[in-house]
């Protein structure tokens, strides 16, 4: 019996083989054995997936990219990676929770994880890329934080802090304040309309007009768009401004109406507190009206420029407050000042006022 059993596999085996050997299976290569078409400056290259992540840089809008010495080169994406990387960068929260990494090839996955992986995403809660999707997660050491993509009103700006967060998206909704940003290292906020961002500052169209909401706190030298409103504290995060050129000083341009504020520290008013950076050593205003102590508590600046401000629009006492004042370019010639100061007259009309005591 185990005879014939032992022929009868023989024969079975051997049946197989020769199957085999008429009608072979297709074999799927292993990963690592994946060739991609690699387009350089002037050539194109057949790469493995050793040679391809011994030069990859991350994913791309165009594809996987490498880098090799000084050249560049892009591997042409698949269909599934083009999906998966127009999810990542864009759109709404419910198709990146949905996103998968399925057909993608293995130097797409590497790409995807190289870019990705460190980034967070917030809405409420806090995301990140897994390799196979976006899940929930906590803020940790494999993350460095430095984009956050926002769904939501931002977190505390403690934990951007901890986070080392350098740049803010926003995507579909959420709102901002200077308050947002104070103790934070934010250089760089992506927003839609009707917000905008702009060399450092954010502003929001309304139907009144454009208002100052705030600067990043990683700006040493601000010049503020031309607006028709400031909202109070915009600055506060600017701890370690430096030079400012502004529109107007106070709340608003027009300087009109029971709601204006001419101090220039109302940019830098912190629940009725003025808290003006004492590294701010120059400002420049190129119109508004300038009201009595439009200076006070800036004890610090050392430089001030209102060539752009009408005489008209200048109060006499506009600068009184500001006792560190060394330079001023003024339109006004009478305006009182704490200390001696020599007068020179300016081809634009102004006076040259430098302390000389």
């Amino acid at each position: 019996m185990k005879r014939a059993l032992r022929i009868v596999g023989a024969g079975v085996f051997a049946l197989a083989w020769a199957a085999a050997l008429l009608f072979p299976l297709p074999a799927a290569a292993p990963a690592a054995q994946e060739r991609y078409s690699c387009a350089w400056e002037g050539e194109s290259t057949q790469e493995s997936y050793a040679s391809a992540y011994a030069a990859l840089a991350g994913a791309g809008e165009e594809g996987v990219l490498l880098v090799r010495g000084s050249e560049r080169g892009v591997i042409a994406p698949t269909q599934a990676y083009e999906e998966l990387y127009s999810t990542l960068t864009q759109g709404s929260f419910a198709p990146l929770l949905a996103a998968t990494a399925q057909g993608l090839t293995r130097i797409e996955r590497a790409a995807v994880w190289r870019t990705f992986s460190p980034r967070l995403w917030y809405a409420d809660e806090w995301f990140a890329w897994t390799g196979e999707g976006v899940a929930r997660t906590q803020p940790g050491a494999r993350f460095d934080g430095s984009t956050l993509v926002l769904f939501s009103d931002p977190p505390p700006a403690v934990q951007l802090a901890q986070l080392g967060t350098r740049t803010l998206i926003f995507r579909d909704a959420g709102t901002v304040t200077a308050r947002d940003l104070v103790g934070t290292r934010i250089e760089r906020v992506s927003i839609p309309a009707p917000y905008a961002f702009s060399k450092g500052v954010v502003t929001l169209d309304t139907a009144g007009g454009r208002r100052i909401v705030c600067g990043v706190p990683a700006a040493r030298t601000l010049v503020l768009p031309d607006a028709d409103f400031a909202d109070e504290g915009a600055l506060l995060a600017c701890e370690e401004l430096e030079e400012l050129t502004l529109p107007f000083a106070g709340s608003a341009k027009s300087g009109e109406g029971t709601q204006f504020r001419g101090e220039f520290a109302h940019l830098f008013c912190d629940d009725g507190r003025y808290r003006v950076p004492p590294s701010l050593k120059k400002v420049t205003v190129t119109g508004g009206v300038l009201t009595a102590f439009a200076f006070y508590a800036c004890g610090g600046l050392e430089e001030i420029v209102a060539c752009g401000v009408a005489e008209e629009d200048v109060s006499s006492q506009a600068f009184l407050g500001a006792d560190g004042l060394r330079v001023l370019h003024s339109p006004r010639r009478d305006v009182r000042l704490a200390g001696a100061f020599s007068q020179t007259a300016l081809p634009c009309g102004c006076t040259l006022f430098v302390r000389s005591d």
